[in-house]
């Protein structure tokens, strides 16, 4: 077990690498870097979507619109309150259509943060793959050789080793370089349906008040 450039190296017991864990691993695989930036660029056009959504749902002034969501600043805010918006405003296919675009925006959400959020780990074993770690299986392995710490001598370091063999297993979700890119083209497809509710949605505004 070892510190490497502000990450995490587990060895075995014959000294080989296990795992390394921390953000420059993305650079040993290739084109991994590129695929998680974009998940992070289709993801902000998504949110940018999100927002014209809802205040086209507000249908009131840019002023008031702003203040909304800056009241709920956060996407998931913003979706669970646009939901409701349409759900008191809209019937038929215009309230079908933006409860779909929120729906999967939802469901590729959970991707996304898993890809942003998480810290990435490569195993020697398997090269062609990085395996996401979430913040809790790292802090709660930190926790637990901090009560190592407390040992004293031969025990101390057995029971480190054990713990972090024990930790470099736990960590078995991997992903591709082509699944961190088709989460990216899942995003960008439902910022399209984001889009194209906002459009539906709109030109009915404008029909009707005409």
């Amino acid at each position: 077990m070892g510190n490497g450039n502000h990450g995490l190296r587990i060895f075995d017991d014959n000294g080989s690498l296990l795992i390394e864990v921390g953000p420059y691993v993305v650079d040993e695989v290739q084109g991994f870097g590129a695929a998680v930036g974009g998940v992070a660029s289709t993801w902000a056009q998504a949110e940018i979507n999100l927002y014209c959504l809802f205040a086209v749902l507000l249908n009131t002034t840019p002023e008031l619109a702003e203040a909304a969501l800056k009241k709920h600043g956060t996407a998931k805010k913003a979706t669970d309150e646009a939901r409701r918006i349409a759900a008191d405003k809209l019937t038929g296919t215009e309230l079908q259509s933006v409860t779909e675009a929120l729906d999967a925006l939802d469901a590729v959400r959970l991707l996304r943060n898993r890809v942003q959020h998480d810290t990435w780990a490569l195993k020697a074993a398997d090269k062609n793959l990085l395996y996401r770690v979430h913040r809790d299986q790292y802090l709660a392995f930190a926790l637990r050789l901090l009560d190592v710490q407390q040992l004293d001598g031969t025990p101390a370091v057995d029971e480190a080793i054990r713990k972090a063999m024990s930790f470099a297993g736990e960590i078995s979700e991997g992903y591709s370089v082509s699944e961190i890119e088709r989460i990216a083209r899942d995003i960008d497809a439902v910022s399209k349906l984001l889009l194209k509710a906002m459009f539906t949605i709109r030109i009915s505004q404008i029909k009707a008040s005409s």
